[in-house]
């Protein structure tokens, strides 16, 4: 597996995120912020990183950086929106 363009998508356990670490080349998606991508495809939302390593920190803690919105209400659904539900409850 080429490493420089691998896709991995993981269920993330704390929040039930569907979180992929890839290059923004490989979804079509502007470099400059970072050549690394960590998505979340449960609420569309993404963070550029300058290296790997940094990327797959961040698909650990999605609820750091997820802050999805609903586009309707503009109430948050993001990860970080779940976590702190899930603590709460």
């Amino acid at each position: 597996m080429d490493m420089e363009t691998a896709r991995i998508v993981r269920k993330n356990r704390r929040t039930g995120s569907e979180i992929e670490v890839c290059t923004a080349d490989s979804q079509g998606m502007d470099p400059d912020g970072g050549k690394w991508v960590t998505l979340c495809w449960t609420h569309h939302t993404m963070m550029n990183h300058e290296t790997r390593w940094e990327a797959d920190r961040a698909a650990t803690t999605p609820d750091d950086w997820c802050e999805g919105s609903d586009p309707d209400t503009r109430e948050s659904t993001g990860c970080r929106a779940v976590w702190e539900a899930k603590q709460e409850g």
